[in-house]
């Protein structure tokens, strides 16, 4: 019995620790310059940082309850100003 309720636990937290839609993990220059992977970390970090500020445009639209698309929008749109694309698979 308490094999069971330890599955049943490890498997909602499981569940629970996941979230809606994943940020884009692939991107190419729009200039089609080689992308240089420390300024695309350092790029990445800041927009990352930029949705988790109190006074993000994500957190407006999260009332609306799409909250987790409205972060990739911001994501994505962040890392346009730094001159990137998100790369289709």
């Amino acid at each position: 019995m308490r094999v069971l309720l330890l599955i049943s636990i490890l498997m909602l937290g499981a569940c629970a620790g996941q979230s809606g839609t994943p940020l884009p993990t692939s991107w190419v220059r729009a200039d089609r310059q080689p992308v240089n992977s420390g300024l695309l970390d350092i790029d990445t970090i800041g927009c990352r940082d930029e949705l988790l500020a109190p006074d993000s445009a994500a957190r407006g639209k999260a009332d609306k309850g799409d909250y987790s698309q409205a972060m990739v929008d911001d994501f994505t749109s962040c890392m346009r100003q730094h001159g990137y694309v998100q790369m289709k698979s």
